[in-house]
């Protein structure tokens, strides 16, 4: 099995976009995020050899969508064989407002 591990950029990505605590609006904080989608990702790299992948195999994504943070694109790259890093990450700050949007039908 792969060692996965959090960058450096990904995770002060985490604590820039979400703080400590959440907020007094109900905005998740980053504990939200780390035991959430990032948990999430975690486990799911593991399976890194059969993600899709564009240009270079060693760069994969992986896509999680989490009931907090909506859709969130996580970025995994292959730094040596068997280890592999999040590098990086995204969500649509407009996903819940797209879904609502959806017709119930």
């Amino acid at each position: 099995m792969p060692e996965i591990r959090v960058g450096r950029f990904a995770a002060e990505k985490i604590t820039a976009e979400h703080g400590p605590r959440r907020s007094a609006t109900g905005q998740p904080s980053e504990w939200d995020f780390w035991s959430g989608p990032l948990a999430a990702a975690l486990i799911g790299f593991r399976d890194f050899e059969n993600l899709p992948f564009d240009l270079h195999p060693e760069i994969r994504t992986l896509h999680i969508v989490d009931p907090v943070f909506g859709v969130v694109v996580f970025v995994g790259v292959l730094l040596e064989q068997g280890v592999i890093e999040i590098a990086d990450f995204s969500t649509d700050p407009d996903y819940w407002k797209m879904i609502g949007d959806d017709p119930t039908d």
